[in-house]
C-alpha cells in the first residue's frame, strides 16, 4: 500500500458511526451482514452468522454483545467488497481500508431487553453520528422498538429508518406498519418529524441537510431478494460524520480524551486498550496518563503503537475509534489487563483534576412507574461510564415522570473523569431519566 493510499483513511479524517438499533428477531444482523459482506441471505441466517461475535449468538440467533462491521466505498460511490466473505476480520478490513477513500462504521447492537443496557451503552458511549432503526415488516413497532426510537430522540441522534423482510410480510400487514411509523414520526413526542418513504425514483440531493433537519428517510429492503439494497448503499455513501457538527467531540488540538471501551491482552503485544479518541491528537511515543483507578490516582503510559480499523496508523485525531497498544512509562511498574475498565480514560495531565465522586446534574424524568426521592441509586451512564449512582441531594423532595429537577449524585464505587455538559442518562429497571452535570465536585 501506498503512503498516499494509507492517508486517504487514516489521515485525520474522523470516523463515521451508524448504530443498528431494533426489536429482537428485526433482521439487524442479517442486514449488517448483507450490507458489508456483499451477499445475500438464505432466509434461515446465514448472514447474520458472517457478523455474530460469539457461539452463543450463532445458536440462538440473538446479538448480545455490540458488533463492529464496516463498509468502505470507492470515490465513484461503488462499495469495496470482501476478497473472501468467510476470511478474519484483520485480513477483510485491511483490504476494505486499502481500497476506499470513505469507510462507514455499523455497531450492531442488541435488540432483546434482556441486553438493553449494553444498547444503552453502544448509543451514549460508542458516539455513533446515526442510528438505523431496523423494523420487521411482519413484526411492527414493537415496545422495544418505541423505546429505541425515544432513546435516539433523547440523545439527538438523526435517524433513518429500515423495514425490512418486505418479501415475506403480507401487503396489508406492512402498508398498516408504514403507516403506523409515519404516524409516530408527526407526532409531538417524536419532535413532529417528517418521513420520507424511498422507492426507486426519490432523488438524494443532499443527504447532510435531509439528515440535520427534521426529515427521517424510511427505506424498504428484502434481505433475501436484494429489493431497495442498493438504494439504501447509495444513501449510506452519502453520509458525513458528525464529529464537527454534533457538539460531542472537541478539536485535534484539545488536550488528549481518550475514553475507553475494551481491554486485550494480546500475545507478542501486551495490553491493547480500544475506544473513541473525544478530543485531541495522539501519537506514537505520546505519554498519557491512564486513570482513574479506585484510589482515583492516573498512572503515566507511552503508546507504542496505534491501529484504526485494524490497520497501522502513526496519528489519530478526535472524532476516531482507535486501539493503543500502551505500556507503562515507567518500566519497572507492570500494567495488569484487570486493572483497566471500561469508562476509564486516558488523558492529557491537565485534565486530571475533573475526577470526581460526586456531581450535580440537570435532569428529566423520562419514565418512572412511581416516585424518586432522596438514596435511590440508578445506574448512570456517561460517555462510555457505566456505574450505578446514589442520590444525595434533590431541589424537590419528589420526582415523578415528567417532572424536572436538579439531582446531586454520588458514584458509588469509582471516581470518574467527567465534565459540565456532559449528557448523562440514567436507568433502572423501566425508570429512565436524562439530563446534563451542570456541576462536578473533585474528587480531594
Amino acid at each position: 500500500m501506498e503512503p498516499a493510499e494509507e492517508s486517504k483513511v487514516s489521515g485525520g479524517e474522523p470516523d463515521l458511526r451508524v448504530a443498528v438499533i431494533g426489536n429482537v428477531d428485526s433482521g439487524k444482523s442479517t442486514l449488517v451482514g448483507v450490507l458489508t459482506r456483499c451477499v445475500m441471505d438464505d432466509g434461515r441466517g446465514s448472514a447474520r452468522s458472517l457478523v455474530f461475535n460469539f457461539s452463543h449468538e450463532q445458536a440462538n440467533g440473538r446479538t448480545s454483545s455490540i458488533g463492529h462491521e464496516i463498509m468502505g466505498f470507492r470515490p465513484d460511490g461503488s462499495q469495496v467488497a470482501p476478497e473472501r466473505i468467510t476470511e478474519s476480520k484483520n485480513k477483510t478490513w485491511s483490504h476494505i481500508v486499502e481500497n476506499s477513500n470513505r469507510v462507514l462504521t455499523f455497531l450492531d447492537l442488541c435488540g432483546h431487553e434482556r441486553y438493553l443496557k449494553t444498547t444503552i451503552f453502544g448509543l451514549v458511549g460508542l458516539m455513533p453520528d446515526y442510528a438505523m432503526i431496523v423494523i420487521g415488516a411482519n413484526m411492527g413497532l414493537t415496545r422495544m422498538t418505541k423505546e429505541h426510537i425515544g432513546l435516539a430522540l433523547a440523545l439527538k441522534v438523526p435517524m433513518f429508518f429500515v423495514i425490512t423482510k418486505v418479501d415475506i410480510a403480507p401487503e396489508n400487514v406492512y402498508s398498516q406498519n408504514l403507516e403506523t411509523l409515519q404516524k409516530i414520526l408527526r407526532s409531538p413526542s417524536a419532535g413532529s418529524r417528517m418521513p420520507l418513504v424511498v422507492d426507486q425514483d426519490t432523488e438524494f440531493q443532499d443527504i447532510q441537510h435531509l439528515m440535520e433537519t427534521k426529515v427521517s428517510p424510511i427505506f424498504s429492503v428484502s434481505n433475501v431478494t436484494g429489493e431497495g439494497l442498493d438504494k439504501l448503499r447509495l444513501f449510506l455513501h452519502g453520509l458525513e460524520p458528525r464529529a464537527t457538527t454534533s457538539g460531542v467531540f472537541g478539536s485535534p488540538e484539545d488536550p488528549v480524551e481518550f475514553l475507553i471501551d475494551g481491554v486485550y491482552m494480546v500475545t507478542g503485544v501486551g495490553i491493547v486498550i480500544s475506544g473513541i479518541l473525544k478530543s485531541g491528537t495522539v501519537q506514537v511515543n505520546s505519554n498519557l496518563m491512564l486513570g482513574p483507578e479506585k484510589n482515583g490516582n492516573y498512572r503515566q503510559v507511552t503508546v507504542r503503537s496505534i491501529h484504526m480499523k485494524r490497520t497501522p496508523v502513526d496519528v489519530a485525531v478526535a472524532g476516531q475509534s482507535v486501539c493503543f497498544n500502551v505500556r507503562a512509562s515507567n518500566k519497572k511498574d507492570q500494567i495488569k489487563r484487570n486493572s483497566i475498565r471500561k469508562g476509564m480514560v486516558m488523558v492529557d495531565r491537565n485534565l486530571m483534576p475533573q475526577t470526581a465522586w460526586e456531581f450535580d446534574a440537570e435532569v428529566v424524568i423520562l419514565h418512572h412507574a412511581t416516585t424518586i426521592r432522596k438514596n435511590y441509586q440508578p445506574i448512570i451512564h456517561c460517555g462510555v461510564v457505566r456505574q450505578a449512582a446514589k442520590v444525595l441531594d434533590m431541589t424537590k423532595e419528589l420526582l415523578r415522570t415528567g417532572d424536572k429537577g436538579l439531582i446531586r449524585f454520588k458514584f458509588m464505587y469509582n471516581p470518574e473523569l467527567v465534565h459540565p455538559g456532559m449528557t448523562i442518562l440514567f436507568r433502572e429497571g423501566r425508570t429512565k431519566g436524562l439530563g446534563a452535570i451542570s456541576k462536578v465536585y473533585p474528587a480531594k
